[in-house]
């Protein structure tokens, strides 16, 4: 794993929680502080704004400027993936964006991994890049304790792995795909939203704005096989001029942009 960024590691700390006695969870956090480059404390860090916290429960990150935060831990096996749920139905707008003969793809902006989880329940073959080694942890991990659940693992069926780096550098390694999606960060809305709520701020504060969300659609674009997806606000312009079709959902739309480069 990559270990992340001077400018932003310098108030992150790693830290256990729960039985602090327990040797299992010492030793993988010691283990993570150390892949990461950060600190290691078995204590709490007065002095630090954010912590990755190992527990009983997984690993969490925490906002110690605000105790009223929900600690940030991604949990995969809170979405339905029977077979038949709702989710694994391909009629829903984020399967349709991405085409009925694809089958192949790389998400780009993993960040959560909602939505790369989902495509790999749904049949797709994912590779999820984030440039983040914090929600890359976080990532591995979730991942990890969802496919020790049987029914989860069955819907997975090993379709998802989670990389560490920049996709405008790995996307010319791991193409060629079906498709590309694209998830930067929502630019804000004048009014308050729901992407304003505590947790997504700790994620805006740890990753910055997706400045050259434009740069990685141009390496997108000239890698992809069949097409580009990006993902936008409904209120938000397009990433890039001239999307070929938008499939819409509730809250958001699937701009495309057909490539056919190969």
């Amino acid at each position: 794993m990559t270990s992340i960024t001077e400018d932003t590691k310098a108030n992150i700390h790693i830290v256990v929680t729960g039985n602090k006695t327990n040797p299992v969870l010492e030793l993988q956090a010691k283990t993570l502080a150390q892949a990461l480059g950060l600190d290691f404390n078995i204590e709490s860090v007065a002095d630090a704004d954010l912590v990755l916290a190992y527990g009983e429960g997984g690993l969490e990150l925490r906002d110690l400027r605000d105790r009223r935060t929900r600690p940030m831990c991604i949990d995969f096996t809170k979405v339905d993936v029977r077979p038949y749920s709702a989710n694994l139905s391909r009629r829903q707008p984020l399967a349709r964006a991405m085409g009925k003969k694809n089958t192949t793809l790389i998400d780009a902006t993993a960040g959560l991994g909602q939505d790369a989880f989902l495509l790999a329940a749904l049949g797709f073959q994912v590779n999820a890049v984030e440039r983040h080694a914090v929600l890359v942890a976080l990532l591995q991990d979730a991942l990890s304790r969802a496919e020790k659940d049987s029914t989860v693992k069955r819907a997975l069926a090993g379709r998802l792995s989670i990389i560490c780096g920049d996709a405008r550098k790995l996307i010319s390694e791991l193409a060629p795909v079906d498709v590309i999606y694209l998830d930067p960060m929502f630019p804000p809305k004048r009014r308050k939203s729901a992407l304003a709520r505590k947790e997504m701020r700790i994620l805006r504060d740890l990753v910055g704005e997706d400045v050259d969300a434009s740069q990685l659609f141009q390496v997108a674009h000239a890698h992809s096989r069949n097409r580009v997806v990006v993902k936008r606000p409904q209120h938000a312009k397009p990433l890039a001029p001239a999307p070929d079709f938008a499939i819409s959902g509730n809250l958001v739309r699937y701009d495309v942009y057909l490539t056919g480069v190969l």
